[in-house]
């Protein structure tokens, strides 16, 4: 191990008696001592790419924007386009079933089925019945004994009672 270090000590103390290597003209920066008109005119460069660059976004991000919007209105323009077409297609679907059912509530196709699978016949004469007039109603009754009365209770006569109570023992009913 000491010819090792003792090694390492000898290299050390040969790159420090070495000089400094110099490095060549052209790798070495160009120093100077700026005076005062050229610090601001490279103030004035510096504010000038910034008012590009600000200028440029301001016309960009609108622009950004703008295209955004565009795109967003075709998309719902797409939509729009596929729903009229499902609009249309639902249209001609239900007019396809209004038809059906129109032929289907034919009077000619329902006396064919009669005739054919229920075996119905063609009656040879139609007998028309009379109305029959069942007579006044209760409102027509009430209307007529003036509003001063008052109405009886549900189920109940004028004197209170029960009218099939009242006239149980001889099973003869009130009139109506």
């Amino acid at each position: 191990m000491a010819t090792r270090s003792a090694a390492l000590r000898q290299t050390s103390k040969s790159r420090a008696a070495q000089p400094a290597a110099r490095p060549t003209p052209e790798a070495r920066p160009d120093l100077g001592v700026l005076d005062r008109r050229q610090v601001v005119a490279r103030a004035r460069r510096r504010q000038a790419r910034a008012l590009v660059f600000l200028a440029g976004a301001c016309l960009a991000i609108p622009l950004v924007f703008s295209a955004v919007g565009h795109a967003l209105v075709a998309s719902d323009q797409v939509r729009s386009d596929a729903l009229q077409g499902q609009i249309a297609t639902a249209l001609q679907t239900q007019q396809d079933y209004q038809l059906q059912k129109a032929e289907l509530l034919a009077p000619t196709r329902i006396l064919s089925i009669a005739e054919t699978h229920l075996h119905m016949a063609t009656p040879a004469a139609v007998v028309y019945l009379r109305p029959v007039n069942p007579g006044e109603t209760v409102a027509q009754a009430h209307a007529q004994a003036g509003p001063a009365t008052s109405l009886p209770a549900v189920g109940h006569d004028a004197t209170g009672t029960h009218p099939v109570a009242a006239h149980s023992s001889t099973g003869a009913r009130p009139a109506p």
